[in-house]
């Protein structure tokens, strides 16, 4: 909770004076697309049986497209990849425990909106999204199978594809920021979130820190 409301406390604790001089911002009834840089907070997620799941500190990217309906309220879309090695702990009936590694990939898709609390080009924001997230463990679950397809440069082409386990989830999430209208064209934006995934298969609901950097233009 801490980390969640630093932004919003930096800001609240300048001046008045200082908030008086900062410009109005550009973003009203105006378009806006960003490109960002994500970090995501490492954690370990309990399974059933005593097994465990530790996911290790990484960096994705994304972009989003938004609609600012006033200074206040934005309403947009937006996406993101991310890529991060894990290691699991795994329990067996006739071999006790072992480890295993491997990499997690997950692309994510959401609806969301921003309520900026000033009418100024620097500004705290708190953030909501609802979407779906497809998750890749790149862990085999059959035996690889030949699938041809035709290729607009190599022609028609063959190769062997491997089924992994995977699932596309509900995904929700919260976050605060800051955000600084750079002049009547760009912005930076930098936040904190909490994402929510219901991947059940044991482990129900898994929460996961996203830190956000994005730089961004906005137009007519």
């Amino acid at each position: 909770m801490k980390r969640i409301c630093l932004p919003i406390l930096l800001v609240s604790l300048l001046p008045l004076s200082a908030l008086a001089d900062i410009p109005g911002s550009y973003r009203a009834e105006r378009w806006e697309g960003s490109v960002r840089v994500l970090g995501l907070q490492g954690q370990t997620v309990s399974g059933e049986r005593g097994s465990s799941v530790d996911i290790t500190d990484d960096v994705g990217f994304g972009f989003d497209l938004a609609y600012n309906r006033d200074e206040h309220l934005a309403l947009g879309f937006a996406m993101e990849w991310l890529e991060t090695d894990f290691r699991t702990n795994t329990t067996s009936d006739s071999s006790g425990s072992f480890d295993g590694r491997g990499e997690l990939e997950l692309t994510t898709m959401n609806l969301n909106g921003t309520y900026h609390f000033f009418k100024k080009a620097l500004t705290p924001y708190v953030h909501g999204a609802v979407g779906a997230t497809y998750l890749n463990t790149n862990v085999a679950t059959g035996p690889s199978v030949p699938v041809c397809w035709y290729d607009p440069w190599w022609g028609y082409y063959c190769s062997l594809d491997t089924p992994t386990l995977s699932d596309t989830v509900f995904s929700y999430e919260a976050g605060v920021g800051v955000r600084l209208d750079m002049n009547d064209g760009a912005f930076l934006r930098a936040g904190y979130s909490r994402e929510w995934l219901d991947v059940g298969r044991g482990a129900g609901t898994v929460d996961q820190g996203l830190w956000r950097l994005g730089i961004g233009m906005v137009f007519n």
